[in-house]
């Protein structure tokens, strides 16, 4: 919708609030608008001149260079810039007022619409009415005129008495030409004697038009020729009339309610056709009524919401973030509302013509497409509910497992321990069998016993710490955790005479996550490798872990972990497999095929990183990396 701001004239218009007659007679010349704003100092209108007020000035024969404010109208009628075009029409009607002045929401001045700048701005059909000059013309209406030999004062004066802005010249009921209010402004503004003859400042040849001419035509010739009145003439050429753009705005302004209405009635029926409810709300005094819906709507709602607040069809929620909306932005899209059973996406825009405001909402129904998106989300959620029991049930089964590791690791890490407490035992018993036990010898093997019970106590210790899960991220150093892992593992690599080299590239490594599910994780990777060494027999049996921070080109740093051994390699044929839950090599060991794939969980999942496996030139190489904090 077109704005006033879009077609207001803003040069020559304003003359601050202490200038003179004659600088309000100059910006009048300057501005071809008759009229001109005084303004105050922080801009606003102060007052208005026209240029009737101008003529009464001339005809009292008083000085120019007095306050132009003395024949200002001091209470400007004003109207918002951002008011629509339409709007006017009654404005300028109700006022009885030729031009609007426009003002900012600051109320700072912002231009000046005048009515014949309305015509190039409305659609065509507004005025394309079939009407001819008689019947748009004032009955009874008295035309005054002035003799060619009279003075230009002459005409003015007859302009103030009979409170006009223009005069014929010629003798009446016949004219050669017509002076205007304008005319004698120029006059003014040019210095020139108003004592010199009317007919040397009159416009001539005189615009005519006869009584059965079409308005159309009488429009497009005022328009093209900058003119505010035409003169209407009879068969005979005498003056019967004057028709002004006025005149023929108020003619346009009844018509242009009768295209609006009819516009209206169109698009309802229109909207009738279509296959979403449509709902219209007037707006009036903070109240949104609904006032029509089309066909699809009173099918689905009845009307039992016509003549009723919007507010009455919502819940309470819907309705705040609704008239938020369009309070906000004059709009709202894609809100989802329950009205009844129903679900529905409401969209929709506020619109004004004149001082009302029209609420147009679309009513789209989404029940079936909310109700499939309800049982799909049903059946995720069971679905994820059957995998996180089943991701439980391998979390038991890996810990199951787990726990078999660790007591064979705590047996390969025990076995030391007991056979020198074994030796400490047959050492007592061979001296007492002999008489060669003493109180120190005694004491000295007591206190060796009791530091390899207390050795494997701190073992128990260390393997129940290792498990404890944690129950938030954290940062820590995988240096550390790493470690732990090889002294868990250990014994069991010095039993099969497995040779570890942990090589760090970079100290300290932190990352955020869980450590004793990354400390696991190394153990699944190197109780891996031990297995494939020892069931290879290899010779020579090493394992290599390397630890650092690499930087993508295109990212973020990472910790990089590498776990490589001298086994031989993965079979080609289960690189893409070994990461699969139950998938395992191990079939005279009876293996789970839950470590690997439970440490892909952990570090994919749980930490954000990634875990592959790939063959090195000796044997296998898996590689871990996880963002570096």
């Amino acid at each position: 919708m077109v704005s006033l701001k879009s077609i207001a004239r803003t040069r020559h218009f304003t003359i601050p609030k202490e200038a003179t007659v004659e600088d309000a007679i100059e910006q009048m010349h300057q501005n071809r608008g008759g009229c001109v704003v005084l303004l105050d100092k922080k801009g606003m209108p102060a007052g208005i001149i026209t240029e009737s007020a101008v003529i009464g000035l001339l005809g009292s024969h008083r000085p120019l260079d007095g306050p132009a404010f003395d024949i200002c109208v001091p209470k400007v009628i004003t109207a918002n810039e951002n008011r629509p075009i339409d709007f006017a029409f009654d404005f300028l009607a109700e006022n009885r007022i030729r031009r609007i002045v426009l003002t900012d929401n600051r109320q700072r001045f912002a231009g000046v619409v005048i009515q014949e700048d309305l015509f190039d701005y409305l659609e065509e059909d507004v005025y394309r009415i079939d009407l001819k000059i008689s019947d748009v013309m004032m009955p009874g209406q008295r035309l005054v005129t002035v003799d060619e030999e009279a003075s230009a004062e002459e005409a003015l004066n007859l302009m103030q008495r009979h409170g006009i802005g223009s005069v014929l010249v010629g003798r009446a009921p016949y004219a050669v030409g017509i002076v205007t209010e304008k005319d004698i402004i120029e006059l003014a503004f040019s210095h020139i004697d108003l004592q010199q003859k009317v007919s040397r400042h009159m416009s001539s040849p005189l615009a005519t038009v006869g009584r059965e001419e079409p308005v159309t035509s009488t429009i497009d010739r005022m328009r093209k020729g900058g003119f505010r009145r035409i003169v209407i003439v009879d068969s005979q050429k005498r003056c019967i009339g004057m028709l002004t753009d006025r005149d023929i705005l108020r003619q346009i302004r009844g018509n242009y309610t009768r295209m609006l209405q009819n516009k209206i009635r169109h698009s309802q029926e229109i909207m009738d056709l279509l296959p979403e409810a449509i709902v219209e709300i007037f707006e009036s005094g903070g109240h949104q009524i609904v006032h029509w819906m089309n066909r699809r709507a009173t099918e689905i709602f009845g009307d039992r919401f016509i003549d009723r607040e919007l507010k009455e069809m919502f819940d309470a929620k819907d309705w705040e973030a609704i008239g938020t909306s369009l309070a906000d932005s004059s709009a709202v899209e894609g809100h989802k509302a329950h009205i009844g059973d129903m679900v529905f996406e409401i969209s929709g825009t506020v619109s004004e013509a004149g001082n009302n405001r029209y609420i147009k909402l679309i009513f789209k129904d989404v029940t079936s497409h909310e109700t499939v998106k309800e049982n799909l989300r049903t059946r995720i959620d069971e679905e994820i509910g059957k995998r996180m029991a089943q991701e439980f049930m391998l979390m038991q089964q890996s810990k199951l497992a787990t726990m078999g590791e660790m007591i064979s690791h705590i047996a390969h890490q025990w076995r030391q321990p007991l056979a020198q407490l074994g030796g400490i035992f047959m050492n007592i018993d061979a001296a007492a069998t002999f008489g060669e036990l003493n109180a120190d010898d005694l004491k000295e093997k007591t206190h060796q016993g009791n530091m390899l019970i207390k050795y494997m106590s701190q073992t128990i210790d260390d393997f129940r710490h290792f498990f404890e899960p944690a129950r938030s991220q954290e940062h820590f150093d995988i240096h550390l955790y790493i470690q732990n892992a090889i002294h868990i593992i250990q014994a069991a690599l010095t039993y099969h005479r497995i040779t570890v080299d942990f090589r760090k590239y970079h100290t300290p490594i932190q990352i955020l996550g869980y450590p004793s599910e990354f400390s696991q994780v190394v153990l699944n990777l190197l109780a891996n490798a031990k297995d494939v060494l020892v069931e290879r027999q290899t010779p020579r049996p090493h394992i290599t872990i390397e630890a650092r921070i690499v930087k993508p080109e295109n990212g973020a740093p990472m910790a990089r972990l590498r776990v490589e051994d001298n086994g031989g390699g993965i079979d080609d044929g289960y690189l893409e497999k070994i990461f699969d839950p139950y998938f395992t090599t191990k079939r005279e060991r009876k293996g789970t095929g839950l470590g690997l794939y439970m440490s892909r969980l952990i570090i994919e999942s749980k930490m954000g990183g990634t875990i592959y496996a790939e063959n090195g030139p000796e044997g296998a190489i898996f590689t871990v990396e996880i963002p570096h904090q």
